[in-house]
């Protein structure tokens, strides 16, 4: 039973992911047209000048580099699941039911940290288009770095969360 609802949760992370990739896609899109001729590339993250340059395509970096994250590391997790029930089909036990246990607690911490880098693009994305219109100067550096912040804070919650499912698996032998 433990095993379905932790599937459902990394699926549902999985389809989360999703919906702020194509949001991320949906917003570079709508938004590049509209864009001025000279348009900001990179936001003043730590004080240094904004980088500015003629409109291109080179303004879809954001949304290709979370792409590209998203699928290397889905593509990671996806792999290692194969390979487990390829092992696990052909007689092979490859692992215990708390190893799998531990296996998907780290798919859903590394899908959910990876919602939060998905808004940090996001985030970078929305503030050029504003700094290109002129409406921001850069980053709203409270909320950029709460996101970094609660990812942080993501780091120690897994690890009691894991500590105290290896508690309670060593409870139940």
């Amino acid at each position: 039973m433990i095993f379905r609802a932790k599937k459902k949760v990394i699926i549902l992370l999985l389809i989360f992911n999703m919906i702020l990739l194509g949001i991320s896609w949906i917003m570079a899109a709508y938004a590049f047209p509209r864009l001025p001729p000279r348009m900001p590339l990179w936001v003043n993250l730590f004080g240094q000048q904004p980088i500015s340059m003629d409109k291109s395509f080179m303004y879809f970096i954001y949304p290709a580099a979370q792409t590209l994250l998203f699928f290397v590391i889905s593509g990671i997790i996806w792999i290692r699941l194969w390979r487990e029930k390829e092992s696990s089909l052909t007689g092979v036990i490859s692992r215990e039911k708390e190893g799998r246990l531990v296996q998907d607690l780290q798919k859903e911490f590394v899908f959910l940290v990876l919602i939060f880098f998905q808004l940090i693009f996001i985030h970078l994305q929305r503030s050029i288009i504003l700094m290109a219109h002129g409406v921001e100067k850069g980053i709203r550096p409270y909320y950029f770095y709460s996101i970094f912040g609660i990812i942080l804070i993501l780091i120690p919650y897994y690890r009691i969360r894991l500590r105290t499912l290896r508690r309670e698996w060593a409870g139940k032998k």
